[in-house]
């Protein structure tokens, strides 16, 4: 069996209104996120519908489409993407943390903007055993 493949290198909007109608078996792509990265003008928005419905037009049928998204702005691409007339039926999610995070106490936040003072109780020295009984 041979393998086959094409791999065009232009805007993508030109080189698929350059296709056959269902001439593609899959699309996978990461385009840009809508981040304005670094004040580039080519990031400054999600590929918009027209974009996603000449993807379905050259998708032949029972294609699939996967398209990476910035996390802030998966919405839009998605959105875009069920726009243009695809379902949307899973997304896989790169969910991380960055930094520490801060918890806060919203009772003393309060008390502290007010120029309350709190009381001090008492006090624990966290080396000892102490687990709440006497």
């Amino acid at each position: 069996m041979e393998n086959k493949f094409t791999l065009y290198n232009g805007d993508c909007l030109e080189v698929m209104r350059g296709m056959e109608d269902n001439s593609v078996d899959s699309i996978v792509t990461d385009p840009p996120y809508g981040l304005e990265f670094m004040g580039k003008e080519w990031d400054h928005g999600v590929p918009c519908v027209d974009t996603w419905k000449e993807a379905l037009r050259v998708l032949k049928p029972g294609g699939h489409l996967l398209s990476f998204g910035g996390s802030r702005t998966y919405h839009r691409m998605a959105s875009a993407i069920e726009d243009a007339g695809f379902e949307i039926r899973d997304q896989i999610m790169w969910v991380y943390g960055s930094g520490f995070p801060k918890s806060l106490d919203v009772g003393k936040a309060i008390d502290k903007s007010a120029g309350v003072e709190r009381e001090v109780l008492g006090t624990v020295d966290p080396r000892s055993t102490f687990d709440g009984r006497e």
